[in-house]
């Protein structure tokens, strides 16, 4: 009896799959991939795709990465059955995940979850700077720490309403 993959299991390897397609696409722009979601079943899947890039991504760029992430899909056979596929910026309310939205969004408010040696803690206020490896927030205080992106559980950007 063939055994029978978890659903969890095909949606991680499509993402997968569809995550090395965007990688290839994106290389030649200045724009990155800040994450790829798989939801549904055979038939209605949905698979989206956050880009970002040092600038706003614009609806223009937003469409022309759309087609060609849709092409090598289609070509590649990448999702059995039909597919919807939505490419879109990361918007506010998603976390950041990647150490050049943190310096995208130096100066702007930030709310942060984080396990420094393994205990956890809450932090908020201005992304002062970013790095390859942390960034620094400053408290209302005024006092500043640095954390470590490995730490990170959850960054957001503090929305101003």
């Amino acid at each position: 009896m063939a055994q029978q993959t978890h659903p969890h299991e095909v949606r991680r390897e499509i993402a997968e799959r569809v995550r090395a397609l965007v990688e290839e696409v994106l290389a030649p722009t200045d724009h990155f991939l800040v994450d790829v979601e798989v939801r549904g079943h055979p038939g209605t899947r949905v698979v989206e795709v956050y880009v970002d890039s040092s600038g706003d991504p614009g609806l223009d760029d937003l469409a022309e990465v759309s087609k060609e992430i849709d092409f090598l899909m289609e070509m590649e056979d990448t999702v059995d059955g039909s597919y919807k596929l939505e490419v879109s910026s990361p918007g506010a309310k998603r976390p950041l995940t990647d150490p050049r939205q943190y310096r995208k969004n130096v100066g702007r408010g930030l709310r942060v979850k984080y396990r420094p040696g393994g205990d956890k803690k809450r932090i908020e206020g201005e992304l002062t700077d970013a790095t390859d490896d942390d960034f620094e927030i400053t408290e209302p205080s005024g006092e500043t720490r640095r954390v470590a992106y490995d730490d990170v559980e959850e960054a957001k950007l503090k929305l101003p309403w």
